[in-house]
């Protein structure tokens, strides 16, 4: 029977193969998709769609797989840390997008960046959220037993 990591990693990574492809054919159309707090769009879709459907596959082999194997787990953990790079990457440029003000003033008020954050969001940032349950893996430790190995 799975556990519940392999079963949220699994309902994770199809969702996110879902969003990926579609980030991908939105890229590929030049369309735009706007659901809710959710936006597919921006210059980078091909990439950001490549990248957000291997982390949701990534994320399926290692909950298939079991995450009970040291080696799963750091798979589910590489896909965290792609979803991670890719939110991160957004949420920069959106900060670093509002900086600029207007023709009369060189940097915008906080009150204009702080609204940069607003919804519609990436799915990268919404999966990033959702993939901070991967640290868990991270924090674990990895304990040598007696022959040398590890647990």
């Amino acid at each position: 029977m799975p556990s519940w990591d392999e079963i949220y990693f699994g309902a994770l990574g199809i969702i996110s193969v879902l969003i990926g492809s579609l980030q991908l054919l939105a890229g590929v159309s030049g369309n735009s998709v706007s659901i809710s707090v959710l936006s597919v769009s921006g210059t980078y879709l091909l990439w950001r769609g490549v990248i957000v459907a291997s982390a949701g596959a990534f994320f399926l082999y290692g909950s298939t797989h079991g995450l009970g194997s040291r080696r799963n787990q750091v798979v589910t953990v590489l896909a965290g840390t792609m979803l991670w790079i890719v939110a991160v990457t957004d949420l920069l440029g959106r900060f670093l997008g509002a900086i600029p003000g207007g023709h009369d003033v060189w940097v915008a008020e906080l009150d204009q960046i702080a609204l940069a954050f607003a919804p519609p969001y990436s799915p990268s940032i919404i999966f990033g959220l959702f993939a901070l349950v991967v640290v868990k893996y991270r924090m674990q430790a990895f304990e040598p037993t007696a022959a040398g190995e590890g647990k």
